[in-house]
C-alpha cells in the first residue's frame, strides 16, 4: 500500500480540513489519481440526503475495487445508516492523532517520509468549528458541536507562513465567521481582520459564511474594514427564506429585516459588491405564498450567488419530525428560483463589459484558461497570465455565471 487519494464533499470548511488531513497523509503515502490509489480518505458531508447517497455509492465502488477506505467528516454523526460495515476505518472530525496512528499501522516505518507540499496560490484557513445557532434543520451542528475558535496569534502566524511561501489569496472559513471568538467572550472577527490587514505585502482576503444575526452586531466594524484593498468586496450571508414564518420554524435567529439592512449597507458603501446567499426551498410548512416571499426578496436584494437547496430531513434534527412535502413541489420551486437568479446574474454581468479592473489570477483550469478575481471576487475567465499574479484586465463578454476578458 503506497498511494492515497483524498475525496472531499461539502463546504469550504471541509476543504480546509482536507488540507490538514493531506499533511498527515503525505507523511506516509504518495498522492495519486483515484483509480491508482490503494487508500481512499473520504471527507464527508451530511447536509442533504442526495450527498449522502453519493458518498455511500463511492464507498461501495471503492470497496469493490479492493481499496482501503477511511471515512471522516460530518456524515457519520448525522446518518442513521451503519457506515462502519462499509468502510475500514472511521476517523472523528479533525482527529489527526487517530488518523496518524491508522496510517502508521498501514504503512509501517517504511512508509514514513518527509512531506512535499505544492506551493499554494490560494489557501483556506479555518477560524473555528461549531456554531452558536440552533437551526431546526441543521445536521452539521450535531457533527461539529459547540463553537471552538482558534487563537488569533496562531491564525496570523499561519497566514504569514503562507504569504512568505508565495500565497496571494487567503480564504477565511468556518460555519459562521461572525461568531469567531465568542466562546471567549466577544466577537473577535473585526479584531482579527484588522491584524491581518496590517501584514505587509500584496494579497487578498476572502471571508466565508457569516450569519445575519451576528453579522448585524459587527456591521459598522466590517464596513470600515472592507475599505481595505486587501479584502474582497464579497459577503456570504445565508438568508434561507424570505418568509418570517418559515424563518421562525427554521429557528433562525434573524428575520428578513436584518438581511435587507446588511445588504443595503454594503451595496450603498461599495460600487461593486458581490453578495452570496443560501436558500432552502420546500421546508415543511412552506406555502406557495411563503415561496413567493422568498422570490420577492431575491428579486429585490439581487444577490449575485444564490445557493439553492431542496429541504432534506436529517436524522436527529427537529425539522426531521415535521411533515415533509412532495419532492415534486420542491423541484418545481427550485427550478423557478434558479431561473430567476440565472436571468438576474446575466443582466448584472452585462454591466461589466468594457470596464477595466485589477485582478488576481487565482486558479488555472485543466483547459488552460485561468480564473481571475475582480476586487468583488467576481470570476473573470482569461487565457493569459500565471496563477498568483496581480494584473490589469479588460472585460470583453459574459455568461450568467462568469465574466470573459483579456489581460492588458
Amino acid at each position: 500500500m503506497e498511494k492515497y487519494y483524498l475525496k472531499t464533499f461539502g463546504c469550504k470548511l471541509n476543504r480546509a480540513d482536507s488540507d490538514s488531513y493531506r499533511k498527515v497523509l503525505e507523511r506516509f503515502f504518495v498522492s495519486s489519481f483515484e483509480k491508482e490509489a490503494d487508500l481512499i480518505l473520504i471527507n464527508s458531508c451530511g447536509v442533504i440526503d442526495k450527498t449522502e447517497r453519493k458518498i455511500i455509492k463511492c464507498i461501495r465502488e471503492y470497496k469493490k475495487e479492493g481499496k482501503f477506505v477511511i471515512l471522516t467528516g460530518c456524515l457519520p454523526y448525522i446518518t442513521d445508516k451503519n457506515l462502519k460495515k462499509g468502510v475500514d476505518e472511521i476517523i472523528p472530525i479533525r482527529d489527526f492523532k487517530k488518523l496518524e496512528e491508522t496510517l502508521e499501522r498501514l504503512a509501517g516505518e517504511k512508509g514514513k517520509k518527509k512531506p512535499i507540499f505544492p506551493k499554494k496560490i490560494s489557501a483556506l484557513i479555518p477560524l473555528s468549528q461549531g456554531c452558536l445557532g440552533s437551526c431546526s434543520y441543521c445536521g452539521t451542528k450535531l457533527a461539529r458541536g459547540k463553537l471552538e475558535s482558534r487563537n488569533q496569534e496562531e491564525v496570523i502566524e499561519e497566514i504569514k507562513t503562507l504569504l512568505s511561501g508565495g500565497c496571494g489569496e487567503i480564504q477565511l472559513t468556518s460555519q459562521d465567521l461572525a461568531v469567531y471568538g465568542m466562546e471567549r467572550g466577544k466577537q473577535e472577527l473585526p479584531e482579527l481582520l484588522s491584524e491581518i490587514i496590517k501584514i505587509e505585502g500584496k494579497f487578498k482576503i476572502r471571508l466565508g459564511m457569516t450569519n445575519p444575526y451576528y453579522t448585524e452586531k459587527i456591521l459598522s466594524s466590517l464596513l470600515s474594514l472592507y475599505e481595505s484593498e486587501k479584502i474582497y468586496k464579497y459577503l456570504h450571508l445565508p438568508v434561507q427564506s424570505g418568509s418570517e414564518k418559515i424563518l421562525k420554524s427554521m429557528k433562525r435567529r434573524h428575520g428578513v429585516g436584518e438581511f435587507y439592512k446588511i445588504a443595503d449597507a454594503f451595496y450603498s458603501k461599495f460600487e461593486d459588491f458581490l453578495l452570496a446567499t443560501d436558500v432552502i426551498v420546500g421546508f415543511p410548512g412552506e406555502t406557495e405564498e411563503d415561496f413567493k416571499k422568498t422570490c420577492k426578496l431575491i428579486k429585490e436584494v439581487k444577490p449575485h450567488i444564490v445557493n439553492i437547496t431542496r429541504f432534506s430531513p436529517r436524522k436527529g434534527t427537529q425539522a426531521a419530525k415535521l411533515k415533509d412535502m412532495p419532492e415534486k413541489i420542491k423541484k418545481e420551486r427550485s427550478r423557478d428560483l434558479c431561473k430567476i437568479t440565472r436571468e438576474m446574474r446575466l443582466k448584472e454581468n452585462k454591466k461589466f463589459i468594457g470596464k477595466k479592473y485589477e485582478v488576481f489570477i487565482s486558479e488555472e483550469k485543466k483547459t488552460g484558461t485561468k480564473i481571475a478575481r475582480l476586487p468583488s471576487y467576481r470570476a473573470l475567465i482569461v487565457n493569459e497570465g500565471k496563477s498568483g499574479e496581480f494584473r490589469k484586465a479588460f472585460v470583453t463578454g459574459c455568461e450568467h455565471n462568469y465574466l470573459k476578458g483579456k489581460l492588458l
